[in-house]
């Protein structure tokens, strides 16, 4: 494989100021970035546009430390193409992923080496791209945190999302009985995907206590309904607030101070937030083995993540603002090179 030739600069996607999709501006001649010792310079295939980068962009996202100037970017697919020093296990040209929170709507982004996870040369970057955060999170929080066995049954809240969309396939595949919530006009995909549709509002009273694991990432009504779903002995996993993200503060705290009660109650139930990056600083090598199984999955075809959108960097600001608005039913995916 030949190398492509070097620029001396790059565009990316940066802002200066948190606030609405406006703040984003796709800036030219930056410098190139150059790796450090154990670091590695990613020239990036495909990194999606999630919508936690509109968490981050509004400066909502807790684990966000860094201040404007900021490029966002989750995750990142791509190839090697300069080493720092010390690398050994991986090497130019190879093809990695690896999640970034931040810093991957780039052509070029920087890596710590020991983190990233080989991607098949099959693969479409943009697919391969949609399994980082979304089917990886539904992964490990229904497998890890949820510890769904065989012929369970699973409630995933906002089964529509790119999260929820993978949870589906991934339990049905496992042989668990799936059902999900979503909007009506969203019933159907739901169906297709092999799950059994539940209302968006509402659905409680139909499976009040059948339920093995309840996979939720909306808490609505801080949690109180996914936790009743449960049977005695079942396990609540919580993956995100986007019914709380952009609400008051107290409503948040309420939320997460019902959530530690629902922990610690002794009334034969569990409940568990599970974090991506947090899980990944506890078990970094669960974070290879688990993302390393999904890109074999992809490239034997037994599973076919939505890509909605592949777009340009121009294209981003529309992209955070369709996000907001909701209702997608696959990534969006932005493409350097388009």
């Amino acid at each position: 494989m030949s190398a492509l030739p070097l620029p001396t600069t790059q565009s990316a996607i940066r802002f200066h100021a948190f606030g609405t999709p406006d703040v984003l501006a796709h800036e030219t001649e930056l410098p190139l970035p150059t790796p450090g010792p154990g670091e590695v310079r990613i020239r990036v295939e495909a990194s999606c546009v999630q919508f936690t980068d509109t968490l981050i962009r509004m400066g909502r996202y807790p684990d966000l430390r860094d201040p404007p100037p900021v490029t966002p970017g989750y995750d990142v697919v791509g190839r090697v193409d300069a080493l720092g020093e010390g690398v050994t296990n991986v090497a130019v040209g190879d093809r990695v992923a690896d999640l970034t929170m931040i810093g991957s709507h780039a052509q070029f982004t920087i890596r710590p080496a020991a983190g990233l996870v080989p991607v098949p040369e099959s693969v479409d970057a943009a697919e391969a791209s949609t399994l980082i955060l979304s089917w990886l999170t539904a992964q490990q929080a229904l497998f890890r945190a949820g510890e769904l066995k065989p012929h369970q049954r699973v409630l995933i809240t906002g089964g529509n999302g790119a999260v929820g969309q993978a949870a589906i396939v991934l339990a049905k595949q496992a042989g668990a009985e799936v059902f999900a919530t979503a909007g009506t006009r969203h019933h159907a995909l739901l169906r297709e995907l092999g799950a059994t549709p539940l209302p968006r509002e509402d659905w409680l009273p139909s499976v009040r206590g059948t339920m093995d694991v309840v996979l939720d990432g909306i808490a609505a009504d801080r949690f109180r309904s996914p936790f009743a779903a449960l049977k005695r002995g079942g396990r609540l996993v919580a993956i995100g607030t986007t019914a709380l993200a952009s609400g008051p503060l107290f409503r948040i705290i309420a939320a997460a101070v019902t959530f530690v009660w629902l922990m610690v109650a002794p009334n034969g139930r569990k409940a568990r937030f599970y974090s991506i990056t947090a899980h990944r600083k506890r078990h970094p090598e669960a974070f290879r083995t688990d993302l390393a199984a999904l890109m074999n999955l992809l490239a034997n075809g037994q599973i076919r993540p939505h890509v909605a959108r592949r777009i340009r960097f121009d294209e981003v600001a529309q992209a955070h603002r369709d996000l907001e608005a909701g209702g997608l039913t696959g990534k969006i995916v932005l493409l350097p090179k388009s």
